[in-house]
C-alpha cells in the first residue's frame, strides 16, 4: 500500500462475540494491537493500548464495529487510572489479569463503577490479590482451558453467591458449551460457533437435505441460467430475500433490480450461487443468527483481500471460499463429506480442505485474523503482494460495516 494511504494509521482490530444462554449475541470483545508495532517490542504496553483504542474510535465509531451491542475492551493500568471518554452505555471495561492491584487501582475501579460503567475481570483466578477487586466487578470471566473441572466448580461455588455474572471464555466445542451451561454460567465466549456439532449415526434433517440438494444443483457447472432462475423461483421466501438484499445499500446498483433474471445477469452466476447458498443456510432453524453474521464477514473479508492480492476486482471465488468454510458448522457434518455432495471446483476444494492456492492462503489468513492470531499470519505472502498490516485491518473493518448494511435487508425469523 502507498505510504500516504489513510489506512496506514489503522490498528489491527478484531472482534469476538459473547453469547447469552439462548445463543443471542449480547456483546463483542474487541482485540486491538497497533499495526506499526506489530513485530516490535512494546516497552510501554499501557501507552500502546491507549493509542490503539483512541485511534480506533477516532477513525471509526463504536457502532461501526459492534452495532447496538456492548463492547468489551481490555483496559491496562494507565487506562484504568485515566480512562478515555467512551460511552458507558456500550462499554464494558475489562480488567486484565496481570495488573498490579494496589490502593490506586482499587480507587480507580471505585470511581469507574460510580460513573456507571460495567466492569469485567478477565481470566479471573481467586487469590489474595484478585479477591480485592471482586466488590467492583459486575462480570467474572473464567478461562475454561486454564481451569480444570474441579477448579471451575470451586470458583463457581465461591462467586455465584456474590451476585456477579459468570462468563465462560475460550469455549472450543459444543460439548464444553453445554457443560458450562450446566455449571451455571450465564455468558459464553469462544470459537465453538464455527465448529460442527457432529454426532455419530446422525442423519440429515429434511431441511438440511433439501439445502444440500439445492447446493449440489446450484454449484454444478452444467446448470444453466434458466435452471438456476427456476430453482430460486421455487422458493418464494429466498427469492424475496435475494431481491431485497441485492437492492440494499450493500450493493450499489443505480436502478432497482426487479427480477431474478436481471439479478443473475448483473451479478453473475458465481455471486448468485453464493448468496442463495447463504440465504438457504440462514434458514436452518436451530442455528444462531451470529453464525450467518460470522460467515458473511469472513466471505466479504476473503473477497476484498483476494482482490487486493491478485490486483483484480473479481474476488467471487474468494467470497465463495469464505462462505463455504462454515458449511460444516451449519450442517453439523464434516466439511470433506459435504463437499463431495456439491460440485465445486478442485481449486475451491483444495482451498477449503487444505488451504492450498491463493484462495486457501487468503482463507487461512482471514481465519487467523478473526482469532486475533496476528503473529501466525503469513505476512511475507501479503507483503509480496503489496498488502500491509493496516490495509488488512481496513479490509476487516470494511467487512464489518458492509455486513451490517447487508443484514438490514435479510429477514431473520
Amino acid at each position: 500500500m502507498a505510504a500516504d494511504d489513510p489506512t496506514n494509521n489503522q490498528p489491527l482490530l478484531a472482534r469476538q462475540p459473547i453469547f447469552d444462554r439462548s445463543m443471542a449475541v449480547i456483546a463483542y470483545e474487541l482485540l486491538c494491537r497497533d499495526s506499526r508495532e506489530n513485530r516490535a517490542i512494546i516497552k510501554d504496553g499501557d501507552q500502546a493500548s491507549s493509542q490503539v483504542l483512541l485511534r480506533t474510535f477516532t477513525d471509526l465509531t463504536i457502532t461501526d464495529v459492534v452495532g447496538p451491542h456492548k463492547a468489551f475492551i481490555n483496559f491496562t493500568r494507565n487506562l484504568l487510572l485515566t480512562p478515555p471518554p467512551f460511552s458507558r452505555n456500550q462499554l464494558v471495561i475489562e480488567v486484565l489479569e496481570d495488573q498490579l492491584v494496589d490502593n490506586r487501582l482499587l480507587a480507580a475501579l471505585g470511581q469507574i463503577r460510580a460513573q456507571g460503567y460495567t466492569i469485567a475481570l478477565d481470566d479471573f483466578t481467586l487469590n489474595s490479590s484478585s479477591f480485592k477487586m471482586l466488590e467492583y466487578a459486575d462480570i467474572i470471566k473464567l478461562d475454561v482451558l486454564a481451569l480444570n473441572d474441579q477448579e471451575l466448580r470451586y470458583h463457581i461455588k465461591y462467586l455465584q453467591p456474590l451476585g456477579v455474572t459468570l462468563l465462560a471464555e475460550k469455549i472450543e466445542t459444543h460439548e464444553m458449551l453445554e457443560h458450562c451451561k450446566d455449571l451455571g454460567f450465564e455468558l459464553f465466549q469462544g470459537y465453538f460457533l464455527s465448529h460442527p456439532q457432529i454426532m455419530s449415526g446422525k442423519s440429515y434433517s429434511e431441511n438440511r437435505q433439501t439445502i444440500i440438494q439445492l447446493l449440489a444443483t446450484l454449484n454444478d457447472p452444467r446448470t444453466e441460467i434458466d435452471k438456476v432462475e427456476q430453482l430460486i423461483a421455487q422458493d418464494p421466501v429466498i427469492s424475496y430475500k435475494l431481491l431485497k438484499l441485492i437492492n440494499s445499500a450493500a450493493f450499489h446498483f443505480v436502478c432497482k433490480i426487479e427480477s431474478l433474471r436481471q439479478a443473475i445477469t448483473l451479478l453473475g452466476l458465481i455471486q448468485i450461487r453464493s448468496w442463495v447458498t447463504l440465504l438457504s443456510m440462514a434458514n436452518i432453524d436451530d442455528k444462531p443468527r451470529e453464525l450467518c453474521v460470522t460467515t458473511m464477514v469472513r466471505a466479504r473479508f476473503c473477497q476484498t483481500l483476494g482482490e487486493a492480492v491478485t490486483g483484480t476486482k473479481r474476488g467471487d471465488t474468494y467470497f465463495t471460499a469464505g462462505l463455504l468454510s462454515t458449511l460444516d458448522a451449519f450442517m453439523d457434518s464434516p466439511l470433506e463429506e459435504l463437499l463431495k455432495k456439491i460440485s465445486i471446483s478442485e481449486t475451491l476444494s483444495e482451498a477449503l480442505l487444505h488451504y492450498r492456492g491463493n484462495e486457501g492462503e487468503v482463507l487461512r489468513i482471514v481465519m487467523q485474523y478473526e482469532k486475533a492470531d496476528w503473529d501466525a499470519i503469513n505476512w511475507e505472502f501479503l507483503e509480496q503482494r503489496g498488502v500491509d498490516e493496516s490495509a488488512l485491518s481496513h479490509f476487516y473493518t470494511e467487512s464489518l460495516v458492509w455486513v451490517t448494511s447487508a443484514l438490514e435487508s435479510m429477514v431473520f425469523d
